[in-house]
């Protein structure tokens, strides 16, 4: 059966809160995301039990298991996590357990981003047990909400206690705890000897100080956690050597942690291990030297830039201060290395006649819609290719954007722009959730190096020199200042993080210097 025969979907009653939105409405009630909760609120949009399954970002598994949230409560929901009500004889529970069974791999679409659509979503086949082999279910799942409930006010105690036990505020040295506690706030001691693997012979007076902590912590943390307790103590202590292959590894992992998309990560990667084999020493043994002679070689053997090469100093500084803030080595030897010096030129833009002269190039209205788009939002390729047609809002002419790091911004168009758009989507038959498709064979979503050809081959047509995306980008800033924009809505137009960044973007036309000039100081 389908899933939408036995759930109801209710993402139309979903709410997004910014951040900003969230800090002024601080809470007790949990908002959830995509895959885990983002934070406490002061209201709830949902009261009861509910499967909440991603719609957008890391929606699956490594095996291609959906990933879900078991919700029950008083809540919020932003827009980005599906929202399952059973609907059938089939209890939530059931549906829940029938779900993280099914690989859902191939209904998730989305080039740049994985998504999954309600369709999709309703079109999922699942294999449901019957009625009778899921009898105790409820009662199972009954008393799991029950364990976490419990859970959550053994934890609040726990973090209101602890602090007082470690400044003296309470005092339980005197204090007897029977033997046969009779309730569920009082342990009994623990047997750390089989609870805690035995040591290595070595190391015994590092044993002895863990043994002594874990029995002072033994009636305040429960047992796993005094398991994790001691991994921490003994890593910390007595920490274990890690290769070159794992420390790398364990770096990229931190970057994508931080939100960094695919190519960025790859792009550090492939940088940091050209760098290690070149140099050929383990990463806690270069020094300064090492790094500015492979610097220095590397740009004579390959002629680069001094912006490339400034490039691969800021990878190896992220990288080497990374491994200095793990304790990993004492001192990042790329401090040292100073900021290489780039010479400042004005870059290109295109001017109105060259737009015009692109237009005229278009040979069909998708690449109509498609210069327009970029020539009037001055987002970047990976969001236009990442874009779907639900994104779009000809009406408000706007459109929603996925921008670095999973960030979602909304970017706006002409009314040029929204009838080409229109005109574009009228003309298409095929039912590819992307907004950009391709022409030939069956419709897919265009790739960013298929954009980039098409401009580079309507720049040919037209005349004009060099034709890419990040032009188009470039323009609209430049414009937008010009005319006035303040930059700091410049600066959220382009989404980025930092207002540095969007002046670098900004190329100030010479002719409004000078008539300010006239205007001020003349």
């Amino acid at each position: 059966m389908s899933l939408g025969d036995i759930v109801d979907l209710e993402d139309s009653k979903r709410i997004p809160l910014n951040s900003r939105d969230r800090a002024q409405r601080k809470g007790p009630y949990p908002y959830y995301g995509a895959t885990a909760i983002m934070d406490y609120v002061d209201d709830y949009l949902f009261d009861g039990i509910r499967i909440l399954l991603g719609e957008d970002g890391t929606v699956i598994s490594d095996d291609g298991k959906p990933i879900l949230q078991y919700v029950w409560g008083k809540y919020w929901v932003n827009n980005h996590a599906h929202i399952l009500k059973a609907s059938s004889i089939y209890s939530l529970e059931a549906i829940y357990i029938a779900l993280s069974r099914t690989a859902i791999k191939h209904i998730v679409t989305g080039a740049v981003q994985m998504k999954i659509s309600q369709r999709n979503l309703k079109n999922l086949r699942l294999t449901m047990p019957s009625p009778d082999e899921i009898y105790n279910l409820n009662d199972l799942f009954e008393m799991y909400r029950q364990n976490v409930e419990e859970n959550k006010a053994l934890e609040a105690l726990r973090d209101s206690i602890l602090p007082k036990l470690m400044s003296g505020e309470i005092d339980v040295s005197q204090v007897e705890v029977p033997m046969q506690p009779n309730n569920h706030f009082s342990r009994p001691a623990c047997n750390f000897e089989k609870m805690i693997p035995s040591p290595p012979k070595k190391g015994i007076q590092m044993e002895s100080a863990i043994n002594n902590i874990m029995k002072r912590m033994r009636t305040v943390l429960s047992s796993s956690q005094l398991q994790r307790l001691v991994g921490v103590l003994r890593e910390e202590l007595n920490p274990m050597p890690k290769d070159d292959s794992e420390l790398l590894s364990l770096f990229i992992t931190a970057k994508k942690v931080e939100g960094c998309s695919p190519r960025t990560i790859s792009y550090y990667e492939s940088t940091i291990a050209a760098m290690s084999a070149t140099v050929a020493k383990p990463y806690v043994l270069i020094e300064s030297d090492d790094l500015r002679r492979y610097l220095n070689e590397y740009e004579r053997s390959r002629g680069a830039s001094k912006v490339t090469i400034d490039n691969i100093r800021r990878i190896l500084s992220s990288f080497f201060s990374w491994l200095e803030d793990e304790d990993y080595i004492v001192k990042s030897p790329v401090r040292r290395i100073k900021r290489v010096k780039t010479a400042t030129r004005a870059k290109e833009i295109l001017q109105d006649e060259d737009l015009e002269n692109i237009r005229d190039a278009c040979s069909s209205i998708r690449d109509l819609a498609l210069v327009d788009l970029l020539a009037t939002t001055g987002m970047r390729v990976g969001e236009l290719v990442g874009l779907n047609v639900a994104d779009v809002n000809l009406q408000e002419r706007e459109c929603i954007v996925t921008g670095k790091g999973n960030k979602q911004r909304p970017v706006y168009f002409d009314a040029r722009a929204k009838l080409h758009l229109q005109a574009y989507l009228d003309s298409r038959k095929d039912d590819c959730p992307a907004l950009f498709v391709s022409l030939c064979g069956r419709a897919s979503r265009l790739s960013i190096g298929t954009v980039e050809a098409r401009l580079r081959e309507l720049g040919k047509r037209s005349g004009v020199e060099r034709v890419y995306p990040h032009k188009f980008r470039r323009t609209l800033a430049t414009h937008a200042i010009d005319k006035g924009m303040p930059i700091e809505q410049v600066q959220k137009l382009l989404g980025h993080a930092r207002i540095d960044t969007t002046m670098h973007y900004a190329m100030v036309n010479q002719n409004n210097v000078k008539a300010s000039h006239r205007r001020y100081l003349e």
